[in-house]
């Protein structure tokens, strides 16, 4: 049995082998014909491995030119590929093997069928931009938006902590310029705290992108103080001699008023702001005084401008120039003293001229007509004498020399009057001070008392006295003829 069996197999044994090689080169022919090999192209997006690799050494890193996806081609048969997706592939990066720090390589491997299908060769990068990885502190600022309620300002503004550490690349970092936290005050009147996000600008004032950046801190808290608001007038004094003939005008400035704020407590001590007489020296000054004065160094402790701008006054000491100009005063604006009792004054003019100094505006407000005077005729006897005018001027005025008036005393008889022209009427216009005449109104006032025959007598003695005084001067007038 066992021999027909093996003559059987190797009875025309080598037909028999040519059968199987054919039967299997048909069986290839029809697969390859039904199943044949391909190719076809896949994109996956690449993982990366060891990505604190860079962040360590103090880089960082963008992914550039969109590599951060890889399109590969995958041969194999049609069956299987045909059962495959772009996430049946693993595209990976290793951080660890960049070159020449600007690209790493991808290996890309099939997740499944990784026996039957094969992946290109082909060398993939994934392209970095790598630049230093930088960590800066910046103070924080505090600004505010909005406007506290009326008769408030803005006191002392802090924010805490005060400084935020901000780390990046170089390129972002470097164009922070200011981290600013802002807080709304719009109508408030008492002090508020806030919990606030700081917020980075570039040079330019616009915002700075933060989406590649990392933060110490998060939030701030932002303390604003609201005070109370006061406006103050401004007192200027001055201080040095000026030089003869110049004058002191005044003072202007402007604002003549400024806007202070502190606590209430502060604010109801202030009234204005001395400036002291050291800032504004008027020593041998011969013209204005320009100025620009600093007031808040003299405000109060607790007490500050609303409006900074307006910390410095322009201020202009006003230093004029006396003039000299000349007027004409009525002679019966003069007033006589110490006039003898047994005479009689004239003017010989109507009016006498003064030379006074002052200020032009102030000399073209004076009315002559106005002015008065006085004369001193101590001891003078009759005949005509030029006497120094006292005229009583206002403390803006001065004679800028010495004024005179020239008179003519007469005996106060009544034949003199006559002989020297005076009449009653001219008599009465002249001012006395301590003439006889007063003195003659007490004596009448006296002798009333008396009896009227010593009043007779006393009127006969006064006749006999001034009847030899005028003979006495007739023989002094013939004498002086011979």
């Amino acid at each position: 049995m066992l021999k027909k069996i093996v003559k059987r197999i190797t009875n025309n044994f080598g037909l028999k082998i040519l059968a199987v090689i054919f039967s299997g080169v048909l069986w290839l022919a029809v697969v390859n014909i039904d199943d044949p090999n391909t190719t076809r192209t896949f994109t996956t997006t690449v993982s990366i491995e060891n990505g604190d690799y860079l962040t360590g050494i103090g880089k960082y890193y963008e992914i550039e030119n969109n590599s951060n996806t890889v399109t590969f081609k995958v041969s194999g048969k049609r069956s299987y590929l045909e059962r495959m997706s772009n996430t049946d592939f693993k595209a990976v990066a290793d951080l660890e093997m960049i070159e020449d720090m600007r690209r790493v390589p991808i290996e890309v491997s099939p997740q499944r069928y990784g026996g039957n299908v094969t992946v290109a060769s082909k060398m993939y990068y994934l392209e970095l931009s790598v630049e230093d990885l930088v960590s800066k502190p910046y103070v924080i600022s505090v600004a505010t938006e909005g406007d506290v309620s009326s008769r408030h300002a803005l006191g002392e503004i802090s924010a805490s902590p005060t400084l935020i550490r901000v780390s990046g690349p170089a390129s972002v970092v470097g164009t922070i310029d200011k981290a600013v936290a802002t807080v709304n005050v719009d109508g408030m009147t008492q002090d508020i705290t806030d919990s606030v996000i700081p917020v980075l600008y570039d040079k330019e004032g616009n915002e700075v992108n933060t989406t590649d950046l990392t933060f110490n801190i998060q939030n701030v808290m932002v303390s604003v103080q609201i005070l109370d608001t006061k406006e103050v007038t401004l007192n200027f004094q001055t201080t040095g001699a000026l030089p003869e003939g110049y004058e002191y005008v005044g003072v202007e400035y402007k604002p003549q008023t400024v806007l202070v704020k502190g606590t209430s407590s502060v604010l109801n001590m202030i009234n204005s702001i001395t400036i002291p007489e050291a800032v504004l020296d008027l020593t041998d000054a011969t013209g204005n005084i320009e100025k620009e004065v600093d007031v808040s160094s003299y405000l109060p402790e607790g007490a500050t401008l609303v409006d900074s701008s307006q910390a410095k006054i322009s201020v202009v000491v006003k230093i004029e120039k006396h003039e000299k100009r000349e007027f004409e005063v009525p002679t019966a604006n003069i007033t006589v003293s110490n006039l003898g009792s047994r005479y009689d004054v004239k003017f010989l003019k109507d009016t006498v001229k003064v030379e006074l100094e002052g200020l032009s505006t102030e000399l073209d407000a004076l009315d002559a007509a106005a002015l008065t005077g006085s004369i001193d005729v101590s001891g003078m006897t009759d005949g005509e004498h030029t006497v120094n005018l006292e005229l009583n001027l206002d403390s803006k005025f001065k004679l800028s020399k010495k004024a005179t008036v020239t008179v003519d005393i007469v005996p106060a008889d009544s034949q003199n009057t006559q002989s020297t022209g005076l009449s009653a009427s001219n008599k009465t216009d002249i001012k006395t001070e301590g003439k006889t005449e007063s003195t003659t109104e007490k004596e009448d006032s006296s002798k009333s008392e008396e009896s009227d025959s010593e009043s007779s007598k006393t009127d006969k003695s006064n006749t006999t006295t001034q009847t030899s005084a005028t003979a006495n001067k007739t023989q002094t007038s013939k004498t002086s003829e011979d």
